[in-house]
């Protein structure tokens, strides 16, 4: 076997996985402030699967282009795997009632997939860091607690029936105050003589637990139905 290429040629390449997952944790970050389903877990580890994938492309196959006279294109196959790996990742998302799992575990398996290329392709010092980047990302972010304590405020919206009379907006409005939902919008989506729903959008901090704020709510007989989806992160 030959080591194509040596550990202080590798180094450089690091730096490159480090900074892709830095990059990929601040775009994360902005889409868990969002409250979207993919969050900087999944960020960090597509923005770092993405960078392998690319170094490989590049320098992976570098002992093939010593042969004299080897005119075979080794990346088709690279190429092959990477399509492959992304179908069999895309059967570990689910979506049940608005909620979305498995996004981190499909980036992983991607990642794992860029891994298990790194080694075969005998950049090993490469895929054995790539692992222990992995494997730390996954165990830090394995649960919220870190990110909440680095995420301060988050998006809440829900969708409210009521009653169509007259007061009920400043009702909500003055609820939600009083429940320290900051920056709000209300926007009507439907409106007739009996009822009327409104969409509405605000900023919490993360500490708060959004089941109080739509207690809170709930106690006024003229709303009838709160509508809630915690995306998560």
């Amino acid at each position: 076997m030959v080591d194509i290429s040596p550990i202080s040629a590798q180094l450089p390449w690091i730096l490159r996985l480090v900074i892709a997952s830095l990059c990929g944790a601040l775009i994360g970050y902005e889409r868990a402030i969002q409250r979207k389903s993919a969050g900087v877990r999944t960020h960090i580890v597509v923005a770092f699967s993405s960078a392998l994938f690319m170094i490989l492309s590049k320098y992976g196959f570098a002992d093939l282009m010593k042969i004299s006279g080897m005119e075979y294109d080794a990346s088709r196959i690279a190429a092959q795997i990477v399509s492959g790996i992304s179908f069999i990742g895309a059967g570990t998302i689910l979506v049940k009632k608005s909620q979305i799992s498995g996004l981190t575990t499909a980036a992983g398996v991607w990642a794992t997939a860029a891994i298990g290329m790194a080694i075969g392709s005998g950049l090993y010092f490469l895929g054995i860091i790539a692992t222990a980047i992995l494997f730390i990302v996954q165990m830090i972010f394995h649960d919220d607690t870190i990110i909440n304590k680095i995420i301060m405020h988050i998006r809440f919206n829900i969708q409210i029936e009521a009653v169509n009379k007259h007061g009920i907006l400043k009702t909500i409005e003055k609820e939600l105050s009083a429940n320290h939902v900051e920056n709000v919008s209300v926007k009507i989506l439907y409106v007739s003589d009996e009822k009327i729903i409104f969409f509405v959008d605000g900023i919490i901090n993360n500490n708060i637990d959004e089941n109080n704020i739509i207690m809170a709510l709930r106690k006024y007989p003229d709303i009838k139905r709160i509508s809630y989806t915690s995306l998560g992160k």
